[in-house]
């Protein structure tokens, strides 16, 4: 089975996930004149693919598992504007670099310069670290630079993600001939052609843009598992999950999923940690979060009594600031620093009191390519006010906590499925606008949930219908939906919808299991009557080229219009486009 690869690094700061045929850029920046070169290690020449190619933008082949160099003399430089003192050059011939030429650095005056290259993976699923070797002048080699203000590796149509340096510096260094090796980011790639442009950012410091060497591509296979679970002791700073659910991420059989949920409630995360070891130490300390700099100045005034605050929430793969400090006046003074969390799914999500959250935003899907799930229009959880005889503890807490997170999410629709005798009249969560939908599937109704049938006096596809009238608001109206514990009412809705969109069987599965972290909850997978394997095995059987198509062809058979559903592919999948 594929794994959900959770390798984390200090260098690693920005995810790239799947493959894509198209770039796209901005730039502004500084220049330097960096210019000699060392091998910079283990890397071989560049490879270009046989055959017909661009002659402006050549494709670098990575072939299998290796580690390859690509030079930067390679680059489409059409569209490269360098600095002046080059004569207009953008390729400069140097004997220590590691090919005889090198790129030279961009200027900063010029909006719009970008300069383009192509690398394709051929394994069928790689995890790939990405590098660059860099240089400063002569002038600036005593500086050290940030990178996270000089260039920026993008693709194009995959979710906005970049290859991006964070806070990684280039060191100061004594002489001018002095190059370094940078690794950008790391990820798991299937096999295809990614098309990249580079760019100046536009706050470029003091120090400008060093000139690059090469680029680097080391493959290994992502389908071998990188870590033991059982050795997992802590849970990277940049990720939300508690330690048993950081230890199933890295879990490769599904099937072992009670080994890290043993029936005690474990479905909260811990969240991001940010910490801020150099304030001065107080007895309590004034914390701001946000996704840029400008908006700390209005960002909510969070507390801690260590120097680290446990942030809830986050997005994956985003980058976010935080800055930390011993009184409220100090804020506006104080260090802004910046971690970006990890791109692995689930996004696992903490409303107080309320058990199994999470969002299905931020899995893979298989649509298009690179495609992914949009985060923050669909949730699934349990329930939010206790009912009848259900043991569960979720419910939202009396102080107001919860609202709080739900109305921080943006949340504005509750589906409750649970029995018709269970649903209140109104949300518990109306008082800040949540509007009730009522879809209740009767208990004990699993025979029949799969097909629609009818139970009891209900007739379950027309509630499908009603929930997915709702889903298809949900760009506009992001919604919840849960039963008692979120598990198998709302387990075979989330598997209807993430089938849709094109998930895999295996995240699927991880996400199904996920509910066994839940208080009380036991799921079953590999015993005769679990409902998931029948759930796969049904849909297989209907018509269609793809599971998502088969799953398409089944929920039209509720009596859910095919527009619909073409609609809410649109509004969950970035870059689909309905058919």
């Amino acid at each position: 089975m594929k794994k959900q690869n959770i390798l984390i690094s200090l260098l690693a700061i920005f995810a790239l996930v799947g493959c894509s045929n198209n770039n796209n850029a901005s730039s502004k920046g500084n220049a330097s004149n960096g210019n000699n070169a060392s091998s910079g290690g283990e890397a071989n020449s560049s490879e270009l693919i046989p055959g017909p190619q661009p002659a402006e933008t050549p494709t670098f082949k990575v072939d299998g598992f290796q580690t390859k160099r690509f030079e930067a003399e390679l680059f489409n430089t059409e569209h490269w504007e360098v600095d002046p003192s080059y004569d207009g050059e953008a390729i400069i011939d140097n004997d220590n670099a590691s090919g005889g030429k090198y790129l030279a650095a961009g200027d900063p005056s010029y909006d719009g310069a970008y300069c383009e290259f192509n690398f394709q993976i051929t394994a069928e699923y790689a995890h790939v670290v990405f590098s660059a070797a860099y240089a400063q002048t002569d002038e600036n080699k005593a500086k050290a630079l940030d990178m996270s203000k000089v260039y920026t590796y993008e693709v194009e149509n995959v979710n906005n993600l970049k290859f991006d340096t964070g806070k990684n510096t280039l060191k100061a260094r004594s002489s001018a001939t002095e190059w370094e090796l940078m690794p950008y980011a790391q990820e798991d790639l299937y096999a295809g052609v990614y098309k990249v442009k580079l760019f100046i950012n536009e706050d470029v410091p003091e120090g400008g843009c060093p000139s690059i060497d090469y680029i680097t591509f080391k493959t290994t296979n992502a389908k071998t598992p990188d870590v033991d679970p059982s050795t997992i002791t802590s849970v990277p700073d940049n990720d939300m999950r508690n330690l048993q659910q950081y230890k199933f991420l890295n879990e490769t059989d599904l099937t072992k999923y009670k080994t890290y949920a043993n029936g005690s409630d474990l479905s909260a995360p811990e969240g991001i940690k940010l910490r801020f070891e150099d304030v001065e130490t107080a007895s309590k300390y004034y914390v701001q979060v946000a996704e840029s700099e400008a908006a700390l100045n209005s960002a909510t005034v969070r507390e801690a009594t260590e120097k680290v605050y446990k942030f809830q929430n986050a997005k994956l793969g985003t980058k976010y600031y935080y800055r930390a400090a011993t009184s409220e006046a100090a804020l506006a003074s104080a260090t802004i620093k910046d971690i970006t969390t990890t791109d692995v799914a689930p996004r696992v999500i903490s409303v107080p009191n309320v058990l199994n959250f999470r969002d299905i935003g931020g899995w893979n899907s298989s649509l298009v390519a690179n495609g992914k799930i949009k985060q923050g229009l669909y949730y699934r959880c349990a329930q939010l006010n206790q009912s009848g005889s259900s043991s569960t503890k979720s419910e939202l807490d009396s102080a107001g906590k919860g609202l709080a997170a739900l109305q921080e999410l943006g949340i504005k629709v509750d589906i409750d499925m649970r029995d018709s005798y269970n649903v209140p009249s109104k949300s518990p969560a109306d008082s800040i606008g949540m509007e009730l939908v009522k879809a209740s599937v009767p208990s004990g109704s699993e025979p029949v949930r799969w097909e629609g049938g009818t139970y009891s006096g209900t007739n379950i596809a027309n509630q499908y219908v009603t929930i997915f009238n709702a889903l298809a608001n949900c760009d506009t109206k992001p919604a919840l939906l849960h039963c008692t514990y979120g598990a198998d009412r709302t387990g075979i809705v989330t598997f209807f919808l993430e089938a849709l969109l094109g998930m895999s069987e295996e995240d699927m599965t991880r996400d199904y299991v996920w509910t066994q972290f839940t208080q009380g909850r036991n799921v079953k997978l590999t015993e005769s009557d679990a409902e998931f394997p029948q759930w796969i095995n049904k849909t297989n059987g209907c018509e269609g080229d793809t599971f998502a198509d088969k799953m398409e062809t089944h929920l039209e058979s509720f009596g859910i219009e095919h527009a619909k559903l073409e609609h809410i592919r649109e509004i969950f999948v970035e870059g689909y486009v309905a058919k």
